[in-house]
Parts: C-alpha cells; sequence; structure tokens
C-alpha cells in the first residue's frame, strides 16, 4: 500500500481539513481567513502562503505547530518571513531543537548579507527567557560567524555565553575558563564590554579564591575606565579585599584609600568593615570591636552577615568566649534575605555558618556546630568551593571522634545534606 506524501502547505491544509470532514466555509469560520483564501492556498495559486495566514488555519485543524514549523523551514526562503516564523516559534514553543531549526534556516537566507543575519538574530537573544534556549542560539551564532569570519559576533557570542553560563554555581570553576576564553577575542568587542568582562572576571576569580587572577583583571578595568561607573568603584573594593586576602595589606591600603574617594551607598558600608579589619591586623582588636559592634547597630542585615563573621573571629582570636556567646545569641541574620544568585554573597554566607561553628566548637555545644557546619557545607557546595565544602564536613567528623556525640541526629544531618546536594546537582 502507497503512503501519500504531503509535498506542499496547500496540501497539508487541504488533507487535513478533508479527513476532518471540515467544509471551506467552516475552517472559515472556526480561523477567520475568507473562504476564498484558503481555497487558493489549498489549490497552490499561492505559492508561498504568509505564515501569519497559515498558522490560524493549522490551529483551526489542530495541526500541530511543529508540523507547520517544519513545513515552513523547508519551503521558505526569504529572511524577512523566517525571521517572524523564528520569532513565533520562541514564542509559542520550547523545543531546542525545533528553535534552533528555524534560526538557522534564518541565517542561510540568500537575500541579505550574512553580518546583518547574525546581528538581527543576536539581538533577539536577550528576549529569550529559556537559559537552555539561550545558550543553543549563543552557539549557533558562534558556529556560524566562525564558518564565515565574522569576527565580532564570535566573541559577543562567547562573552554572552559565558555571561549566561557563569549564574550555574555548581560549574563556577568551569565557567571561568570559558570567560577567561574569550579574552583571546576581546579586541573584538566594544570598550564598555571590555570593562564588564574583566571586572566579571574579577568577581568570578575573587569567588574561586584565586585572588593574583582577581588582581589582574580588576587593575585592568580601573586602567581601562576613566570614569566613575560601578565597574570601577566595585573593582577598587575587590583589588583592596584580594590583596588583603593574600595578607598584602599596604597594598590594600592604598586601594581603600582610593575605594574612600567614591560617595556609592554600598561603598560607606565596606568601608567600615574593612577599616574594623585593618585595625584589627594592626594589632588594635578593641578598636576593631568597637567599630563592629556599632555598625552591627545601624547596618544593613546582608552586611551584617560578614560583620558578625568578622567579630566573632576576633573573640576566638582572644578567646573571649563569654563575649563569643552573647554575640550568638544576638546574632538573628534571616537566610531568606540573601541574594542566592549571588555567589559572593553565598560564599559570606557560608563563612558565617562556619565560623559560627567553630565558636559553638569552642563552647563545647557539639550539636550547633554540627548543625552549623554541615549548613556552611551546604552553602559552600552551592558556589562550588569544595575546599571549603569539606573543611565543615571534615569538622563534623572529628568532632565524632574526639568527642561522645549521639550518632543519630549527625547521621540525619548529614543524610539530608547529601540529598539535597544530589538534588541541586541534578536540577
Amino acid at each position: 500500500m502507497e503512503v501519500a506524501v504531503v509535498k506542499t502547505i496547500g496540501e497539508l491544509i487541504r488533507d487535513t481539513r478533508r479527513s476532518l470532514d471540515i467544509t471551506l466555509t467552516q475552517l472559515s469560520e472556526l480561523s477567520g481567513i475568507p473562504k476564498g483564501t484558503i481555497s487558493r492556498i489549498e489549490n497552490g495559486d499561492v505559492k508561498r502562503p504568509e505564515f501569519q495566514t497559515v498558522h490560524p488555519l493549522a490551529a483551526a485543524l489542530t495541526i500541530s505547530f511543529e508540523t507547520l514549523i517544519d513545513y515552513y523551514v523547508e519551503v521558505e526562503k526569504r529572511s524577512e518571513h523566517l525571521m517572524r516564523i523564528y520569532q513565533a516559534t520562541v514564542r509559542q514553543c520550547s523545543d531546542v531543537e525545533l528553535i534552533r531549526k528555524a534560526a538557522t534556516k534564518y541565517l542561510e537566507s540568500s537575500n541579505e548579507d550574512s553580518l546583518d543575519l547574525t546581528e538581527k538574530l543576536y539581538r533577539t537573544i536577550d528576549s529569550v527567557e529559556d537559559t537552555s534556549i539561550q545558550l543553543s542560539l549563543l552557539n549557533l551564532i558562534i558556529d556560524y560567524a566562525r564558518a564565515h569570519g565574522i569576527m565580532p559576533f564570535i566573541a559577543k557570542g562567547m562573552y554572552q555565553r559565558y555571561l549566561v553560563e557563569r549564574n550555574d554555581f555548581s560549574k563556577l570553576k568551569e565557567t571561568y575558563y570559558s570567560g577567561k576564553y574569550v579574552l583571546h577575542y576581546i579586541d573584538f568587542l566594544p570598550q564598555n564590554d571590555r570593562i564588564e568582562l574583566h571586572y566579571k572576571l574579577g568577581i568570578h576569580a575573587y569567588n574561586l579564591r584565586l585572588y593574583g587572577e582577581s588582581i589582574d583583571h580588576c587593575k585592568r578595568v580601573i586602567t581601562k575606565d576613566n570614569g566613575e561607573s560601578p565597574y570601577k568603584v566595585n573593582a577598587l573594593g575587590i583589588l583592596r579585599d584580594a590583596h588583603f586576602s593574600i595578607g598584602e595589606y599596604k597594598e590594600a591600603e592604598l586601594y581603600s584609600i582610593q575605594y574612600k574617594q567614591f560617595n556609592h551607598p554600598h561603598t560607606r558600608e565596606n568601608i567600615v568593615l574593612m577599616d574594623a579589619l585593618f585595625n584589627a591586623k594592626k594589632g588594635n582588636v578593641e578598636q576593631a570591636i568597637e567599630q563592629l559592634l556599632a555598625f552591627l547597630e545601624t547596618c544593613s542585615e546582608v552586611s551584617s552577615i560578614p560583620a558578625t563573621r568578622q567579630l566573632l573571629q576576633l573573640y576566638l582570636k582572644q578567646n573571649d568566649l563569654k563575649s563569643a556567646k552573647d554575640q550568638l545569641e544576638t546574632s538573628k541574620i534571616n537566610p531568606s534575605v540573601l541574594d542566592k544568585s549571588n555567589p559572593l554573597i553565598c560564599s559570606r554566607y557560608a563563612d558565617y555558618l562556619q565560623v559560627k561553628g567553630e565558636c559553638y566548637l569552642a563552647l563545647e555545644d557539639y550539636e550547633k556546630c554540627i548543625a552549623h557546619m554541615v549548613d556552611g557545607a551546604s552553602y559552600y557546595s552551592k558556589v562550588n568551593d569544595t575546599v571549603k565544602e569539606k573543611e565543615c564536613l571534615n569538622t563534623v567528623m572529628r568532632i565524632h571522634l574526639e568527642h561522645n556525640v549521639s550518632p543519630q541526629p549527625t547521621f540525619e544531618k548529614l543524610s539530608t545534606y547529601y540529598i539535597k546536594s544530589a538534588k541541586e546537582m541534578e536540577g
């Protein structure tokens, strides 16, 4: 038995209508398309019917959107029509392969220059919400730009891909090196994008505790940025913190002085925190403690996280367990205020939980110590900081080996932790 092959969109409409026993008049009423127009499409008098006309016909006949797109991308050649088909596919479909197919067909249009086609497709990506679709389209643009020698869009496509991928905290290391690869094409990016790329890489490296690389990136930001943009101000703050983290206190103070010159809303709280750290390093511990206590009375809840952590560390250093206990009892930070899309804030909160655990260990409250260490490990895992995650979990195991702690509550906490971590990795 031979199978009839539908060769045109007109035949698809006609054969589906007849199989459903629907008249032209009925289809016209269902779709809002004039009867005469439908007849001309079915008879092939309209060789390339507009997508906007056929779409309501297909919907009325319950022809799947995917089937309609498959037909159109095979027969349509005009770039403007293929762009509308691609945009309709993005709006109405979540099939990554079908969207990529429509976009690929658009790039194959012969009636328009390849550079113009690439630029127009690139402009549409910001409006796409699904990251898997974004990445598929960006990869398509990168491949097409490479094949056609369009260097600016190799650079732009790779840069935008990095900005999307870096939001996956479970792959912070991989995406950092992916971002660094874009530097090979940085000369093809606009000046503002060059500055932003170095700034993003500077923060990224700092989150990974690659302080030397963070310093290199941020130095390029302040060299290239002649104004007072947030990138420049924040880069100075990162330079200060990165130098401080590797014990280069003189350089940290020099960048701190530059940072203080900018009166941005978020800089004031950061200045107070860093001044307290500088005082502690200079041996002025009591002054640092006074600064932090005064700061905690007025600061935002987000800023109270690093401030409380620093304060608890100073109490531990002085072996002032009474003050540490008092601070633990008064410190009530709500995790719901955290911006979980910011890896630096997640990392700082993890640091805070770990220090709280250390305080409870010093106070011999082992159950609370274990609870905070497990929570700290969970937040470290969110930003792929496996070294600090293991530190927390090793502390939990050490407590069990050295102290008489009931194993059941700990087992339950660790079980919950591993199940949650596994789900986050899958998701």
